[in-house]
């Protein structure tokens, strides 16, 4: 089996653990802390946003505009996530940010809808990316002027920082992993894929451990 077959089979784990923690978080929903409510729904824009570009994919054959949909949404979804779970002032730098970042990513959606892959070069994930961590940042030095710490902030904030550090860098020359002939670059998406599937396995368990947890200390167990 080449290296490429197997890349291409291992991306079917992606929304099956997607599936898997959209269960969990549907199964202890009305248990779960509104942090990882939210995550639930993170999960399940990932889950659709991931078959919907599958099915497009492969009824026109190119499916890369969905880069660009999916950093709108998830910019989006983290500035109401942390504006909601987390943030308790400054926030209109990030409302500034993410207003003028999302008209720019529509702007791509437009102009690079019907380009060819060879040309496509966008740079909403970078921008994406980079205000996400940039809340995280601030949202755990916000946390380090509390007297009681939210140690649930720090977890997700640290890993949402290391996650979409790498994705940046990962995504800075996407025309060049699209196009360059050499097998090199299946070593890349294959570790954006793991990078991928790390971030989705912890937020699955972080879900069905909170909404578990919640559930015995409600039940009286």
């Amino acid at each position: 089996m080449s290296f490429n077959r197997l890349l291409s089979i291992g991306t079917l784990l992606v929304p099956l653990l997607l599936l898997l923690g959209v269960i969990a978080g549907a199964c202890y929903y009305r248990y779960l802390d509104k942090k990882n409510q939210f995550l639930v729904i993170y999960l399940s824009i990932c889950l659709t946003v991931d078959i919907v570009s599958r099915i497009i994919g492969e009824v026109y054959h190119n499916n890369l505009i969905f880069i660009v949909i999916f950093s709108l949404l998830e910019l989006v979804f983290f500035y109401v996530y942390y504006r909601v779970c987390f943030f308790k002032k400054n926030i209109w730098p990030y409302t500034v940010f993410t207003f003028i970042a999302s008209v720019y990513m529509i702007y791509e959606m437009f102009t690079l809808n019907d380009v060819e892959p060879i040309d496509f070069q966008p740079y909403s994930k970078v921008i994406c990316s980079f205000i996400i961590i940039i809340m995280s940042i601030n949202s755990l030095f916000e946390n380090l002027g509390k007297e009681q710490q939210d140690s649930m902030l720090v977890k997700l904030s640290s890993v949402f920082v290391i996650y979409f550090s790498l994705n940046l860098i990962f995504f800075l020359p996407v025309n060049f992993l699209i196009n360059v002939t050499s097998s090199v670059k299946f070593y890349f998406w294959f570790a954006n894929l793991l990078l991928t599937i790390s971030l989705y396995t912890f937020l699955s368990k972080e879900i069905w451990k909170n909404g578990s947890t919640q559930k015995r200390l409600q039940s009286g167990f």
